[in-house]
């Protein structure tokens, strides 16, 4: 069933209590202020009814806040406000099912009971631009208000109530505790102006606490059996706070015995009481505006417009209207600032990071136990962060891998003694492994679901932290090592097969077929870390003593081979695609796998770019033969960047389209597979998508606009971030750029391409005139200075030049092959090349081929078994099509 058409009858039912009114009434009812009105293109979800209080409810409906600390779902309900709160650490680990253990808990349910029932004019809203909740209704000629936010500076939610008219709040306070039962005890007491509510999850021996304040302004107060009832109070406060004892500790991961783990920490009394006491001293305008500062400072760094207009329909009816509608544009803008939105909710300095569920969870069990799953979806969940400019949300993860590297550490010297004793050092200096799956408490041990390219992958995340940040000190202090390190493990596991340096066990991540050897996952993320390793010891002046073995070993790793179908391969033995079949034959590879590890070098990783054309074809090719049949979130979110990044946004926007139309909910939730699945790497990935089809860097060449979807002809972006630390805009209509804008936030030398950039008018923002060096006319070269912004106008216009189609080729001897193809109505001329084997690329072997055939001869041909040919068309200017039309011949 449609979980998006079961909740909305839900919500029909939930409406019922919202009456409408005579005209006599409404004129004489004080009306809520159009929420909409408050800013000229407001970024928000708002509706007209409660969410319904239920798991669908809570899915699909309830409206996701956070601040680290906690995870907020709101609800917005009449006679009863309910407040859903996760924190992150409580964790329940016992029962059956390996990683589906029970996992992350709900951490409190918090209820404001109101004596509200027929209501006119309600409005709930979850302003992006602010992080603000609001919900507004009237009843009896008084108009009531609610507003929510939760704070990072201050580490509390705050919630201020109020009345139009004097005298007219009454609410009763209730926390309550769920799951209560033999794995979760505690109590809720109210005393005074606070309720606060403790208890321990026994597995771990976790303790937690949640205090809650209440500051009326008028009116009385009492504390009953765990609540607070405020009667005829003209408004009010209230403040949450919560934590537990866990702490960010390698003592954590490194004990056995679960009840021992939290061992010697504190109880949270006293910081829980802390935040409190600090949060209290000020006022909720205080409050509020430190909030704001704190949010906004990273929200509004980075802005996307593609003209659309605002919607007059709720969001529940924008989602279920999409892709149709006549506001796609506005959904489309909105679901990527609000991956961002949640990014900022969920990861922040000296907190947990994201989850499988970001940091929001309803369940005693939730899906994959709430777990950090490193062959995908962690790195999915901080794919935006660098190229969507929130660089140090990565903190959060990068504080976590240090509290487990230890056991990551024990676990490599295990494995190098296991897989290649011969390069063991006794002393155990191993480098570290890399995980598959992680929780706040454990890290197992090596799992053949996921190769050991995934500790590789992570290191990769420590390099963009520093490559689009360019912060020296954080590359010595914390990059580095990282990178050093797992190349220190990989440099011993890897063992010599056929003349290359290979992973033995190796798997690609999810695929049936399990501990094979060299699986392109694995190498190519093997291959990223050693290259990047060396390039980071450069940059550095490092001259440690593995770092001449990584060189040696580079070339060696054999990071990508092209099967027989044009295909990358994801298995060493695959020849064409998927025609593998492992486990002594009782597997085979998925075709339509969800996925698509063997791309990880084209994204997010930097192996393949523009440099490697024929590489990069490979995984155009591959990526039509996985197909578009996958429907779960995650896998379509990734999709969209792996098609951006071979240059086609028009098939990437399917994605993305397939993406809003089949999996986000009506409160903008990613729905896993049909859920009810809410899982946020969806949600993250999206927006990391949509930036890649607007900005690319991944070759050191800072690219706007590199994969444009015709659907969106006429927009501009603010404030994403490449490579280099270059922060860039652009504006665009009718598919051409007219003015491009980079600021250099760390100096250095800008290598910018777009088509007929040579030829645009390059001054700084100050008016004065730039230096550049042209590489022909589609690339210049701009030595900058730190802080200094350039401005890019009136670029001549371009149009592309179509691609031959339909390449047909006949090997009829080992010496000539015959080949054939589709015409460009462009081209006056056509361009021959082929790439041998593996090559990542091509070489001209005909030029100025004015036919659709041609026989090609080369003294060489019999000595080739497998090359790929590609043919362009010119067009009279001279200008190239960026495609073209590839085959792949084999040997007769």
């Amino acid at each position: 069933m449609n979980i998006r058409k079961l909740t909305t009858t839900l919500w029909a039912v939930s409406a019922l209590t919202v009456l409408p009114m005579t005209d006599a009434a409404a004129a004489a009812t004080p009306q809520p202020d159009r929420i909409e009105d408050r800013s000229a293109k407001p970024l928000r979800l708002w509706y007209d009814a409660p969410a319904p209080d239920s798991e669908l409810g809570w899915a699909n409906a309830s409206m996701p806040m956070g601040n680290g600390y906690m995870g907020i779902n709101l609800f917005g309900g009449i006679e009863k406000e309910r407040i859903q709160i996760t924190e992150n650490s409580l964790y329940d680990g016992g029962g059956p099912g390996g990683f589906r253990r029970r996992g992350l808990n709900n951490f409190a349910e918090v209820y404001i009971d109101f004596d509200h029932k027929e209501v006119s004019h309600y409005q709930r809203e979850l302003d992006l631009n602010e992080a603000v909740a609001r919900v507004r209704y009237a009843q009896d000629g008084v108009e009531y208000s609610r507003e929510y936010f939760t704070s990072y500076p201050d580490k509390v939610m705050a919630i201020r109530l109020r009345a139009s008219k004097a005298g007219s709040l009454s609410f009763t306070l209730r926390p309550t505790i769920p799951f209560l039962g033999e794995a979760k005890r505690g109590t809720v007491q109210a005393k005074g102006d606070t309720i606060t509510l403790s208890g321990v999850m026994t597995h771990y021996q976790i303790q937690f606490e949640g205090q809650f304040k209440v500051i009326p302004e008028g009116g009385r107060m009492q504390a009953g059996e765990g609540t607070l009832q405020v009667t005829d109070a003209d408004s009010a406060v209230i403040l949450i706070a919560v934590g537990t004892n866990y702490e960010l500790d390698p003592k954590v991961f490194l004990t056995a015995e679960p009840a021992k783990k939290l061992e010697g920490f504190p109880s949270p009394h006293a910081k829980v009481t802390g935040y409190m006491a600090a949060a209290s001293a000020k006022s909720y305008d205080e409050l509020l505006a430190k909030h704001q500062a704190d949010y906004e400072a990273l929200f509004n760094r980075a802005d996307l417009d593609f003209g659309a207009a605002v919607p007059s329909i709720t969001t529940d009816k924008l989602v279920d209207a999409y892709p149709d509608g006549r506001y796609s544009l506005y959904l489309e803008e909105l679901a990527f600032q609000f991956g961002r939105y949640m990014l900022i909710c969920s990861s922040r300095p000296g907190t947990l990071p994201p989850n499988l569920q970001g940091i929001w969870n309803v369940y005693e069990k939730p899906p994959w136990a709430s777990q950090y799953l490193h062959d995908t979806n962690v790195q999915m969940a901080y794919a935006p962060v660098f190229s969507a400019n929130l660089p140090e949300l990565f903190k959060s993860y990068a504080d976590f891998f240090k509290a487990f590297q230890p056991q990551q550490e024990a676990y490599a010297t295990q494995y190098i003694k296991k897989y290649n004793p011969s390069q063991l050092d006794p002393d155990g200096d191993n480098g570290w492994s890399g995980p598959f799956w992680a929780n706040p408490y454990n890290v197992p041990g090596k799992s053949s679901i996921a190769g050991f390219g995934t500790g590789s992958w992570i290191a990769q995340m420590f390099w963009d932290y520093y490559d689009f940040t360019r912060d020296e000190s954080l590359l010595a202090e914390t990059v580095y090592p990282v990178m050093y390190e797992q190349a220190n493990f990989v440099s011993r596991f890897v063992q010599e097969i056929d003349g290359a340096l290979l992973a033995k066990p190796s798997s690609s991540p999810e695929q049936k077929i399990r501990d094979t050897i060299g699986t392109t996952f694995d190498q190519q993320m093997f291959y990223e870390n050693h290259h990047n390793t060396l390039k980071a010891a450069e940059v550095l002046g490092r001259s440690d003593s593995r770092l001449e073995l990584y060189a040696q070993q580079l070339p060696q790793l054999d990071p990508i081979q092209v099967g027989k179908s044009g295909q990358i391969k994801e298995f060493r033995q695959e020849e064409f695609y998927c025609d593998f079949k492992g486990n002594n034959g009782k597997a085979s590879i998925d075709p339509h796998h969800r996925h698509t590890s063997m791309l990880l070098g084209s994204y997010p990783g930097q192996l393949i770019n523009d440099t490697t054309p024929a590489w990069q074809d490979a995984v155009e090719k591959t990526l039509t033969l996985r197909t578009r049949k996958s429907h779960i979130g995650w896998a379509r979110a990734e999709r969209i960047a792996f098609w951006a990044r071979v240059h086609d946004g028009d098939e990437a926007y399917l994605f993305y389209r397939d993406l809003l139309a089949g999996n986000f909910l009506h409160n903008l939730f990613n729905d896993h597979r049909g859920g009810p699945l809410f899982q946020a790497d969806g949600n993250y990935g999206a927006t990391a998508g949509v930036t890649e089809l607007l900005l690319q860097s991944q070759d050191y060449v800072v690219s706007p606009l590199p994969a444009l979807p015709k659907v969106w002809p006429n927009g501009s972006f603010s404030g994403l971030l490449a490579r280099g630390n270059f922060e860039v805009s652009a504006q665009w209509t009718n598919a051409q750029a007219t003015q491009i804008e980079v600021l250099s936030k760390s100096g250095g030398t800008l290598d910018l391409r777009y088509p007929n950039v040579a030829r645009a008018v390059i001054q700084t923002a100050a008016g004065q005139s730039v230096n550049f060096v042209a590489s022909g006319r589609d690339q210049i070269r701009i030595e900058t200075r730190k802080g200094t912004r350039y401005v890019l106008t009136e670029i001549p216009e371009y149009q592309a030049v179509a691609a031959p189609a339909d390449l047909n080729l006949v090997r009829n001897s080992v010496d000539q092959v015959e080949l054939s193809w589709s015409a460009s109505p462009d081209a006056t001329s056509y361009q021959l090349y082929r790439a041998v084997g593996n090559a990542p690329d091509y070489v001209l072997v005909a030029s100025e081929l004015t036919g659709t055939d041609f026989v090609y001869r080369a003294a060489d041909l019999k000595e080739i078994e497998q090359m790929t040919f590609k043919v362009t068309a010119v067009r009279a200017d001279g200008r190239e099509s960026r495609k073209g039309a590839t085959a792949v011949c084999l040997m007769p």
